[in-house]
C-alpha cells in the first residue's frame, strides 16, 4: 500500500508539473498595441502580378528607390485556392480576410482580371452587383465581412464624433473629429477594397489625377493603377475552369500533370515586351503617387493577386514617415521578410489609429530596422524568399506520392519483418530502417538552401539521399545495431532534430516538404502538422523503448512527455492547438499501457478529458494575452466566444476529408492491411513496451487526423516513421523455425 502510495504521489506531482510548465509556456506576457496615429494617413497602390524580378534600376527607378528607402517583405496574396486572380486579391484586401470573386478564376485570370468601375448613384458610389460578392463568399467558412476596412474606418469616425458630443454635453473641450476616417479609391479594382458592407464608397475617381482630392476626403486611399502584369499568351492547359465553384483541389493546375499535351509550357513566361510595357506603367504611376504624397503620409506598393496560375509570393515595399529600411513581419507570420495580404488592411487601419475589428484576420507589420540595407539587397532578398517557396512547392507533390507509394511497399516489408518467413529477413530490416529516415531527412532537407542551385529538384532529392543513408549506417552499426538500439538512433534523430528547430525558431521546415510554403499562408512558424506527426511518433517511440531502470519508469516517460507538449503547443515553439490534444491523449494511453495498465473506457475518457483540459487551459491562457500576441489557439478561443467557431470547425473537417485518395492515403492503408497480417500471425502482444507503442502510435494517427485539418497526412507520415521501426523493434517470430542446417555428405564406406 506504501509502494502504490508513493507511486500515485510521484505521478500526481508529475502531472501538476506538467500543467505548471503549460502554464509557464503559454503565460508569457506580450506587449502592447498602441492605438495612436502613427501617420496623417496611407496610400497603398496595388499592383496585380507585381514580382520581384520586375524591380529593376533601370526599367523601374521608382520600385527599386521605394525598396532602397523603405521596409519590404514577400506576401502570400493566397486567399480561397492555389493561386488569386484579381478581383478576389482586391476584395480580400477591403474584408482583412480571405475572399473570392465573383467571375470565374480561370488558369490566366482572365476574367477576374477584368473589373467594372463603380455605379455613381449621384450622392456617391456603389460598386455593381454587390449582392453577388456577398453571396459567393457566404459560401465558404472564413466568415468573409465584405467592406471590414471601410466599416472600421466608419465606426472610428462615429466614435470620435460621440466622444466629441460626449465631452461638450459635459462642458469639457470637445476634440475635433477627423473628417477623413474613411476609405477612398482610384481605379476599378480599388472600388472592390474601399467599398464598405453594403457596397458604399465614400470616394472614388477613375485616374490619378484625382489623387490629391481622394487624399483631402479620406486618410487611407486605395490606387489600382490599371495594370494587370503577367503573360498575355495563352500557354495554361485550362483556361475556363471554376474551380472555386467546383470546389476541387487546384494545386496542380498549369502543371505538366494537368495536361496531355507534350509542351503544356510554364505559367510564369519569360520576361517579354507586353510584361516589360506593364512593368514600366506600375512604376510611372507609383511615380505619380510618391510626388503626390505629402510628407506626413505612408505609401504601402503591392503585388496584391497573382496574374495567372501558379500561384506566387509578391513584394511589399513600406515607405514614409517612421518607417526605416529593413524587412517586415507580422504577428501572422512570425517571420521575418513575410507577411500576408490582410495584414495590408489591418496596417492600414493601424496607420491612422482606427481599432482593428475582430472580423479582419490581418495584423499590422512591423519593421525590423536595417540601416545598411540597400535596394539591391532587399530585392535580392525577395527574390530568394519567392524562389525558395516556389521550388519548395514544386517538389512537395513528387515527394509526397513517391513517399506514399514506395511506403505501401514498405508496410509490407515491415509485415515480412515481423511475421513472415526467414528468407530476406535482414534486407527487410534495413529497408525498414532507410524508409522511416526518409521523413527525418526532408524535416533536415531545409537547412540548406537547395533551392538556390542550378537543379533545385536534383539538390533536394541528393539531400534526402544523404540524410537516409547518414541514418541508417548511423542504425547498423556494430554498437547499435542490435535490438531496439535502431529504433532508438532514427526516433532520437527524429524527436532531436524537430526540437532542435522549434527551439532556435523554426527556421527550417519552411523551405521543405514536411514543413508549410510561405504560399500557402497558412502557417509560417511553430511546428506544421507533417512534422507534427513524425514528431509524435519518435516520441511514442523513445517512451516505449528507452530501457527505463526503477523510478525512471514512471518520471521519465512523465518527463519526455511533458517536454514533448510544450514543444508541440507552446505560443513560442510549436503553437500547434491540434497536436497539443492528440499528444496529451496519446502520450497518457501509451504511459498507462508502459505501466501495465488495462485501458478500459474509464481511463480512455479519462485520458480525451485530460488532454481537452490542457487544450483549454493553454488556449484560454493564450487568449487572455494581448491580441497582437495570440497564435491561432487563443485567436481560436476568441471564436468559441463570439460564435464564429462553426465556420472554424467546417472548414477544417472540409479540408480533412479533402485529404482522403491523396497521396498519403495509401501509405495509410497499407499501414492498415500490415497491421492485420501482423495480428493474425503474432496476437497477442506479449510485452508492455510493444503494447504500448501500438497504443500510442495509433493514438496519434487517428485523433491526430481527426482533429487536424491534414487529414489523412498525420496517419500516412506516422506510419512513414513509426510502423518500419516498429517492426523492427518487435523482431521476428520467436518461434519462427530456423532455416535447416546442411546435413553433412554422408562418408564413403571404407575401401576393403
Amino acid at each position: 500500500m506504501t509502494q502504490a502510495r508513493e507511486r500515485r504521489g510521484a505521478r500526481a506531482r508529475w502531472a501538476a508539473a506538467a500543467l505548471a510548465a503549460l502554464t509557464a509556456a503559454f503565460a508569457l506576457p506580450g506587449t502592447a498595441h498602441a492605438d495612436e496615429p502613427e501617420a496623417d494617413g496611407v496610400v497603398i497602390v496595388g499592383v496585380p502580378g507585381l514580382a520581384w524580378s520586375d524591380i529593376d534600376a533601370d526599367a523601374t527607378p521608382n520600385l527599386w528607390d521605394l525598396a532602397g528607402t523603405g521596409a519590404s517583405a514577400a506576401m502570400s496574396v493566397r486567399t480561397l485556392g492555389s493561386w488569386t486572380c484579381p478581383e478576389a486579391g482586391w476584395i480580400s484586401l477591403g474584408a482583412g480576410e480571405r475572399a473570392g470573386g465573383v467571375a470565374p478564376r480561370d488558369a490566366q485570370c482572365s476574367a477576374q482580371s477584368q473589373l467594372r468601375p463603380p455605379v455613381d448613384t449621384g450622392s456617391g458610389w456603389t460598386v455593381e452587383d454587390w449582392d453577388a460578392f456577398i453571396e459567393v463568399n457566404s459560401a465558404y467558412n472564413y466568415g468573409a465581412r465584405l467592406g471590414s476596412l471601410a466599416d472600421a474606418l466608419a465606426e472610428a469616425a462615429l466614435a470620435q464624433e460621440t466622444a466629441a458630443a460626449e465631452a461638450e454635453g459635459d462642458g469639457e473641450p470637445a476634440p475635433e473629429p477627423n473628417p477623413g476616417s474613411c476609405v477612398a479609391g482610384i481605379g476599378d479594382g480599388a472600388a472592390l477594397a474601399a467599398a464598405d458592407t453594403e457596397g458604399r464608397i465614400t470616394y472614388w475617381a477613375p485616374g490619378l489625377d484625382s489623387l490629391a482630392d481622394a487624399m483631402d476626403a479620406c486618410d487611407v486611399v486605395i490606387v489600382d493603377p490599371g495594370v494587370v502584369i503577367g503573360d498575355t499568351a495563352d500557354h495554361a492547359p485550362d483556361t475556363s475552369t471554376d474551380y472555386d465553384q467546383l470546389g476541387e483541389d487546384d494545386t496542380e493546375v498549369g502543371t505538366d500533370a494537368t495536361s496531355a499535351e507534350a509542351d503544356p509550357g510554364e505559367i510564369a513566361p519569360e520576361a517579354d515586351p507586353v510584361r516589360d510595357a506593364a512593368v514600366t506603367a506600375a512604376d510611372t504611376a507609383i511615380g505619380q503617387v510618391r510626388d503626390a504624397l505629402p510628407d506626413t503620409w505612408r505609401l504601402i506598393v503591392a503585388g496584391v493577386s497573382d496574374a495567372s496560375a501558379p500561384g506566387s509570393l509578391h513584394p511589399v515595399l513600406y515607405s514614409g514617415p517612421g518607417v526605416e529600411p529593413g524587412d517586415l513581419t507580422s504577428r501572422t507570420t512570425g517571420r521575418d521578410g513575410y507577411v500576408q495580404l490582410t495584414d495590408l488592411t489591418a496596417t492600414a487601419l493601424a496607420v491612422v489609429g482606427a481599432d482593428i475589428p475582430a472580423t479582419v484576420a490581418g495584423a499590422p507589420v512591423t519593421v525590423l530596422a536595417d540601416a545598411d540595407r540597400t535596394a539591391a539587397e532587399a530585392v535580392a532578398r525577395g527574390a530568394d524568399l519567392t524562389a525558395a517557396s516556389a521550388a519548395n512547392a514544386d517538389v512537395s507533390p513528387n515527394f509526397y506520392w513517391t513517399l506514399s507509394f514506395v511506403g505501401v511497399a514498405v508496410m509490407l516489408l515491415a509485415a515480412h519483418l515481423a511475421a513472415g518467413p526467414d528468407r530476406f529477413r535482414r534486407t527487410a530490416r534495413t529497408v525498414c530502417i532507410a524508409f522511416s529516415a526518409v521523413p527525418v531527412a526532408g524535416v533536415a532537407a531545409g537547412i540548406p538552401p537547395w533551392w538556390r542551385a542550378d537543379h533545385p529538384k536534383l539538390a533536394f532529392w541528393g539531400l534526402i539521399l544523404a540524410g537516409v543513408a547518414v541514418l541508417t549506417v548511423a542504425a547498423s552499426l556494430p554498437w547499435t545495431r542490435r535490438g531496439v538500439r535502431p529504433v532508438l538512433v532514427v526516433a532520437g534523430a527524429a524527436a532531436a532534430l524537430i526540437a532542435v528547430d522549434q527551439v532556435s525558431g523554426a527556421t527550417w521546415p519552411l523551405h521543405t516538404p514536411m514543413g508549410y510554403t510561405a504560399q500557402a499562408g497558412a502557417r509560417y512558424t511553430g511546428l506544421g502538422n507533417y512534422a507534427f506527426s513524425v514528431f509524435a511518433a519518435a516520441v511514442i517511440l523513445l517512451v516505449c523503448f528507452i530501457p527505463w531502470r526503477g523510478r525512471a519508469r514512471i518520471w521519465g516517460p512523465i518527463a519526455l512527455g511533458v517536454c514533448a507538449v510544450v514543444i508541440v503547443g507552446a505560443p513560442m515553439l510549436g503553437r500547434d492547438m491540434g497536436g497539443t490534444l492528440t499528444l496529451v491523449a496519446a502520450g497518457i494511453l501509451c504511459c498507462l499501457k508502459l505501466w501495465g495498465k488495462r485501458l478500459s473506457i474509464g481511463a480512455v475518457l479519462a485520458a480525451g478529458g485530460i488532454a481537452f483540459a490542457v487544450f483549454a487551459i493553454g488556449g484560454i491562457l493564450d487568449y487572455l494575452r494581448p491580441e497582437e500576441d495570440q497564435t491561432h489557439l487563443g485567436r481560436f478561443v476568441g471564436s468559441v466566444l463570439d460564435g464564429t467557431a462553426t465556420q472554424i470547425l467546417i472548414r477544417k473537417a472540409s479540408a480533412a476529408w479533402g485529404t482522403v485518395g491523396e497521396s498519403m492515403t495509401w501509405i495509410s492503408l497499407a499501414a492498415l492491411v500490415a497491421a492485420v497480417l501482423i495480428w493474425r500471425k503474432r496476437a497477442p502482444i506479449r510485452t508492455n513496451a510493444v503494447a504500448a507503442a501500438v497504443v500510442g502510435l495509433t493514438a496519434v494517427a487517428v485523433i491526430g487526423g481527426l482533429v487536424n485539418d491534414s487529414g489523412m497526412s498525420v496517419p500516412g507520415f506516422t506510419a512513414a516513421l513509426g510502423f518500419g521501426l516498429l517492426a523492427v523493434a518487435v523482431g521476428p517470430r520467436h518461434d519462427t523455425p530456423a532455416l535447416p542446417a546442411p546435413e553433412p555428405a554422408a562418408k564413403a564406406p571404407a575401401a576393403t
